[in-house]
């Protein structure tokens, strides 16, 4: 089988050209090879699996096309031959597997992925789901998430039995909430484990923005590629060929009197109305997290516009609270200190007025939204990025800077009284942030999404973690 032009990879001759084409399948779509042997005469095949994404009227859709052909070029089967199903996808009586779908994630795909590309490419691989949640091999347990709270109590439940006894690989169809809900719910039901105990992430990215996975798949395309492979691709080549690192995460500390704040739609269904938006506080001393700590625009953004005002207006909910309040410019009236774990004081910043404070262990909180560029993957490190208040304007400069390669933390700038001000941007590992706002509207704090609202004089502190809580599945360049 060859292309049909010069720019392709010819599977008869194994001539790879310009344009990524292995017959009619593009190499930035290639999930994985398996070599298959033909009885008739001794000869073998490959089945290439590929991942087809396409955006129609309907929204996006996948497919999983399966190709055999008779000759593959040595430097795909290089990069993409299978040899067999690794043992972290292997069920048995030391190892269960796990397929949990969250279906509120991102714009709700995660269900849809399952059933026409995961459920299938996995059944190809003789693995199917089993609702006895038993050890047999080649099979997995199917969570498909009903609430908010479906992948935290699953996340307690992990080892509650078998403590050390048992290992649990969790393929995770979600965006960065379902990691933090691992995360969390892993947490509060942990007791002595070592690290290989650890239960084991691999992130299929069907959320918004995926940061923990974009910041974690800088490095995973091939020579071989015209083009990028999109997130799904890239997660289901590390699902196959991946290897298993410590998740590095952070503590947050709030004093009493801070809580929770989420909005849930009511129960009724085909309930759209902002009015049936229900409100929920709860009382919280502490949370993990491993991606973002953040206070001012970035915190103020992701809870206004979940609030029921804006929850009417669908996607375009985020555009239009950023406007607003970048129409407000609003500055926010607090201290901020970073310091060693040993208690050693690194200082406080020399400003009472703010318009961004975000700490963060990744480098990227979109795909291209490069918002710590000296962040590498799994390094442990928190880095703050702050600026003072500041026009909307600025603040849109800034952001756009970000994206551009995450060029804003070199910016600078002179104010009208001729001081000079900047984009800060440290490295800690302890972070306190004290709010000294007197309406409760400017005391949200976000962490991983979650949002906090502090007490008047309330502050949060971030700190490193020295052990790990989770494994994440990684692709071999990071891994090393």
């Amino acid at each position: 089988m060859s292309a049909g032009n010069s720019g392709a990879i010819s599977a008869d001759t194994g001539q790879i050209g310009a344009s990524g084409v292995l017959g009619s399948i593009k190499t930035e779509e290639v999930i994985l090879i398996l070599k298959q042997s033909l009885r008739t005469d001794n000869s073998v095949s490959f089945n290439v699996f590929s991942l087809v994404e396409e955006t129609g009227k309907l929204g996006p859709s996948f497919r999983l096309s399966q190709s055999q052909l008779a000759n593959v070029p040595q430097p795909l089967l290089d990069e993409f031959l299978s040899e067999g199903v690794p043992e972290y996808l292997q069920s048995a009586p030391s190892r269960r597997l796990h397929i949990v779908v969250s279906t509120g994630s991102g714009t709700g795909l995660a269900l849809k992925f399952y059933n026409s590309v995961l459920q299938p490419l996995l059944k190809s691989r003789g693995i199917h789901a089993d609702s006895s949640q038993s050890s047999k091999p080649n099979t997995y347990n199917l969570v498909i998430t009903e609430n908010a709270e479906t992948i935290r109590k699953f996340a307690q439940g992990l080892g509650r039995d078998d403590q050390d006894a048992v290992q649990h690989t969790v393929v995770l169809l979600s965006g960065d909430g379902g990691i933090i809900e691992m995360l969390n719910g892993k947490v509060s039901a942990d007791g002595s484990e070592t690290e290989a105990s650890l239960p084991l992430i691999a992130m299929l990215p069907l959320g918004t923005g995926n940061a923990l996975f974009y910041s974690l798949h800088k490095t995973t395309g091939t020579k071989l590629e015209s083009a990028e492979p999109s997130g799904l691709v890239q997660s289901l080549r590390t699902l196959f060929r991946g290897r298993a690192a410590p998740l590095p995460s952070f503590k947050v500390e709030f004093p009493p009197g801070s809580r929770t704040i989420t909005y849930t739609m009511s129960p009724e269904e085909n309930s759209k109305s902002t009015a049936d938006v229900e409100s929920h506080s709860d009382a919280v001393s502490q949370l993990y997290g491993a991606i973002v700590a953040s206070y001012g625009f970035h915190s103020q953004l992701v809870w206004e516009s979940d609030t029921p005002e804006y929850r009417k207006h669908g996607d375009k909910r985020f555009g239009m609270v950023a406007q607003e309040l970048l129409k407000e410019s609003h500055a926010y009236n607090a201290i901020v200190e970073l310091a060693r774990k040993d208690g050693s004081h690194l200082g406080k910043l020399d400003r009472d007025r703010h318009a961004y404070i975000l700490a963060t262990m990744v480098s990227n909180l979109e795909k291209t939204f490069t918002i710590s560029p000296s962040s590498k993957p799994l390094d442990g490190k928190i880095r703050l990025v702050h600026f003072g208040a500041v026009s909307g304007q600025r603040t849109m400069e800034i952001m756009m800077k970000a994206y551009d390669g995450g060029k804003h933390v070199d910016m600078k700038w002179t104010t009208d009284d001729g001081k000079e001000e900047g984009v800060g941007y440290d490295e800690t590992e302890v972070i306190k942030v004290t709010t000294l706002e007197e309406n409760a509207r400017w005391r949200k704090v976000c962490i991983d999404g979650t949002i906090v609202e502090l007490p008047h004089g309330g502050c949060m502190t971030v700190k490193t973690e020295d052990e790990a809580h989770l494994q994440v599945l990684v692709g071999r360049p990071v891994a090393g």
